[in-house]
């Protein structure tokens, strides 16, 4: 099993006041999705050229930030406790039908894809690592394994394109065009996507874009 940086649950109860409302935006922010008329009606997409949704935060305490520079999300926590800092942004996205997200990231240890997160959640994270392992959790005080740290070849020690699709009863998640796993949907309690890096990691993101 690949192992994991998370600090015991009682720490990171104590963090989730300071660190859920700090990088976990109002699920209630209005949004106007843009037509999408190709396999799905309607797209979010954020491409990091500024910062017009308020992806930056600074956590001093614990060592973690994150800002929108030279055309990238780029995501740092250098955190001693190994707190769970996660940033996710309003979509406006329909959660309950089928779905697409999709970005390109890359990190020095682990990074993840954030998706159905809301005000109350920390959502679903699709972790993809340097070492080549993927890995999907419920994000939470206390993560629950989904999908175990499963070794891919297709997995570059660079930039990585990661998708996660749920289509019926399943999501299907892709790393650069390659199916990685098929598993059972669950239901999402938000419409927050974004990001997550495992405590120990710098990682980037060039964009964001969530279809429905």
């Amino acid at each position: 099993m690949k192992r994991i940086k998370y600090t015991s649950t009682l720490l990171l109860v104590a963090l989730f006041s300071v660190v859920f409302t700090g990088c976990i935006y109002n699920d209630n922010d209005y949004y106007e999705p843009d037509p999408q008329p190709v396999g799905y009606q309607y797209s979010f997409n954020e491409e990091f050229t500024v910062d017009k949704r308020g992806w930056a935060f600074d956590d001093q305490a614990d060592s973690a930030y994150a800002l929108v520079t030279g055309g990238v999300y780029r995501f740092v926590d250098y955190s001693r406790t190994g707190g769970t800092h996660i940033a996710a942004v309003p979509t406006g996205a329909n959660v309950d039908r089928n779905f697409l997200v999709q970005t390109r990231m890359k990190s020095d240890y682990a990074m993840a894809l954030i998706f159905g997160a809301s005000n109350n959640s920390f959502g679903y994270s699709f972790f993809i690592d340097e070492a080549g392992y993927f890995a999907v959790f419920k994000e939470g005080a206390s993560p629950q394994k989904i999908v175990d740290w499963t070794h891919s070849s297709v997995i570059n020690r660079n930039w990585n394109d990661v998708e996660l699709e749920q289509v019926g009863d399943y999501w299907y998640g892709y790393i650069n065009n390659t199916q990685v796993f098929k598993i059972p949907a669950r239901i999402l309690s938000g419409t927050q996507f974004g990001f997550m890096v495992l405590a120990g990691t710098t990682g980037e993101a060039d964009y964001l874009t969530v279809k429905w």
